[in-house]
């Protein structure tokens, strides 16, 4: 069974004038346990005006899209 633990690094807001889709963009250290191997790694995420808050470009075992809980 695999498990992915999250932990939110650095935000950076987008100045209000410039706000499109994204309010914010973040750095998100993944952690992932897939059967006994850990893989820990690091995604640039961006937060939506509705608060979602999405992995802009992923990687192998994270997809672009993810959202992040």
């Amino acid at each position: 069974m695999n498990k992915v633990t999250t932990k939110k690094l650095k935000l950076v807001e987008v100045p209000k004038n410039e706000q499109d889709d994204a309010v914010a963009f973040q750095l998100v250290e993944f952690s992932i346990n897939y059967f006994g191997s850990k893989d820990t790694f690091i995604l640039d995420t961006k937060i939506l005006k509705d608060g979602t808050q999405v992995v802009i470009d992923g990687n192998g075992w994270i997809k672009d899209g993810y959202l992040v809980a």
